[in-house]
């Protein structure tokens, strides 16, 4: 039989970056072990996209907690807004930019993982996006996202939501 030749984008999707020393569930067959290392990259993402179709449907507030933990930190501090703590914090924040937006959408980039360890993960990437408040003002943002990832008996969550400017912003954030 002929050998295989490994493709080395295949081979970097399954092997985890850091994987905390941990070579996974020892009851696990290596294959097996690759495959959970593809599902949960995918699950983690699929979260994230979740999330920004969520932010960017405008009213989906239910859709949008399911992607968090129910003690989740929501931190878009450096972007002149608050940070939120938990699903109420979370919802009530997302009301408000809901009713006081007329549209926002987001271009998610780069979406990495930089750890992926048992049940906890840690992933990074950017996001472009605009948005016009019922005030006439418009908003064009570019950031860096930090998200820590948990996972629960509902599947992987976002335990930290951390976004900051990627590059320096105007008032306006604040304004809409």
């Amino acid at each position: 039989m002929k050998d295989v030749p490994v493709v080395p984008w295949l081979e970097w999707v399954c092997t985890a970056p850091d994987n905390g020393g941990q070579k996974g569930n020892a009851n696990m067959t290596d294959l097996e072990q690759r495959i959970q290392d593809i599902e949960d990259r995918a699950a983690l993402e699929r979260v994230l996209q979740h999330y920004y179709a969520a932010v960017d449907s405008m009213r989906d507030l239910d859709g949008l907690l399911d992607c968090f933990t129910s003690d989740a930190v929501f931190d878009v501090e450096d972007l002149g807004l608050p940070v939120c703590r938990g699903h109420e914090e979370i919802r009530r924040f997302f009301a408000g930019v809901f009713a006081e937006t007329v549209y926002h959408v987001h271009h998610v980039t780069n979406f990495r993982i930089s750890r992926l360890a048992g049940d906890e993960a840690t992933a990074h990437g950017y996001v472009f996006a605009r948005a016009e408040g019922r005030n006439g003002v418009k908003v064009v943002v570019h950031c860096r996202y930090d998200i820590e990832y948990v996972r629960t008996q509902e599947g992987w969550k976002i335990r930290l939501f951390d976004e900051d400017a990627a590059i320096p912003l105007g008032g306006e954030v604040g304004e809409l």
